[in-house]
């Protein structure tokens, strides 16, 4: 009879999903370099705004600041950060036009002070762009926001004449509140490995993090050469931490809050709306109303998610779940999901915990009386035990 893998001893959806999700971070190197590259592009603001009363900021934002970052498809492809240069003065002093423009000196003054090899600059709409290879760094140039019982900043935008409300600040905490039990009970779990007060917390990743970097691999995998159409970030996470409700278990986390997305969404009066959910009156989706497509895109690729994820407990075996991870997360995913659990095969083999029962499933610790211990496998005329 085949060899047989118990679900749930040696591996489990969770055990692969983990391992998967893991191979879409970004390495401690690269989370270092990016901390030093903008910190020194802070340095280089603070002294050119060395005029201005009062604290110049430059804070990461996005992904990066959510603990939410996914590699892109190809191993060739940029680390995309994102980060907001504060300039602590009032809105009334000056236009959107003369911060963006001021920002931009000094974005190519730090540029030019790396001499070759140096990041490339460009612009956009709201930010400045630096480009190293194999990363690239977004700058929104922005004032704080003063106004009474209001809080965030004031972002400029060449599109718009006027000054553009956000809080990517508050947007964080709210995102932490979202998951702040689950994140207290990780950082114990990897407590108990180190002391505890040499845990950062960007080490400490809960089951709705995860679930938004698979949540968004799945959508570049399916939108994949069409990026352009495929659903923002930002909508995907906020209806993802929406329907969070906690969970150790990252396979149910994953389908239950991918069940729930698609009834947050709001439709008012034939508008599609994803709130900001420190802003109630920024809708997220508010490009759906120009681009009715992309509020049907979203829908079937939503359905599309449910339906993947639900067929990954269809079968049992790695050679029916791995091929499905694959098509649904790519094969980077898929191969960090084999390795891990090749890894625990190697452990459980090497600890002596590995046998075989009755009828040759492969099984862990503890023994049952109809269990075989298996042999480990030496090199050739190498001991065997």
């Amino acid at each position: 009879m085949p060899t047989q893998l118990v679900t749930g001893e040696l591996w489990s959806l969770d055990s692969l999903l983990s391992d998967g999700v893991r191979s879409l971070d970004i390495t401690e190197a690269e989370r270092d370099q990016a901390v030093a590259r903008y910190e020194a592009l802070g340095a280089v603001l603070d002294d050119h705004w060395e005029d201005t009363r009062g604290h110049n900021v430059i804070t990461p934002q996005g992904s990066f600041l959510l603990g939410t970052v996914v590699r892109n498809i190809s191993s060739d492809d940029d680390i995309d950060l994102d980060a907001v240069a504060i300039r602590d003065v009032d809105r009334s002093t000056l236009s959107q036009t003369e911060l963006k423009r001021d920002a931009g000196v000094a974005v190519h003054r730090y540029a030019d002070s790396w001499g070759s090899g140096g990041p490339s600059v460009s612009e956009c709409h709201r930010c400045w762009t630096l480009t190293w290879r194999g990363m690239h760094l977004d700058l929104l140039p922005a004032v704080p926001n003063r106004e009474p019982w209001q809080s965030g900043i004031w972002i400029t935008d060449k599109d718009v004449r006027q000054w553009l409300p956000s809080d990517p600040t508050g947007y964080s905490t709210w995102f932490e509140n979202q998951m702040h039990r689950a994140f207290l009970e990780e950082r114990v779990k990897l407590s108990k490995k180190l002391q505890v007060d040499d845990v950062p917390g960007w080490q400490v990743k809960t089951t709705l993090q995860q679930t938004v970097q698979a949540l968004k691999r799945h959508r570049d995998i399916y939108f994949n050469g069409r990026l352009d159409e495929r659903p923002a970030s930002i909508i995907l996470t906020t209806l993802a931490a929406r329907a969070y409700e906690g969970g150790d278990a990252l396979y149910d986390v994953l389908r239950t809050v991918t069940s729930r997305m698609g009834s947050l969404v709001e439709n008012r009066g034939g508008t599609w709306w994803v709130s900001n959910p420190v802003r109630g009156d920024e809708n997220f989706a508010d490009a759906w109303a120009a681009h009715p497509q992309r509020a049907e895109w979203f829908f079937e690729w939503l359905e599309a998610a449910v339906t993947d994820f639900n067929g990954f407990g269809d079968k049992a075996g790695l050679d029916s779940t791995v091929p499905r991870l694959d098509a649904a997360f790519g094969t980077r995913f898929a191969k960090a999901a084999s390795f891990g659990y090749g890894k625990n095969l190697y452990d459980a083999r090497t600890s002596r915990q590995l046998h075989v029962a009755t009828g040759g499933a492969l099984v862990s610790a503890p023994v049952p009386t109809t269990t075989r211990r298996v042999r480990s496998h030496g090199f050739e005329g190498g001991p065997r035990r």
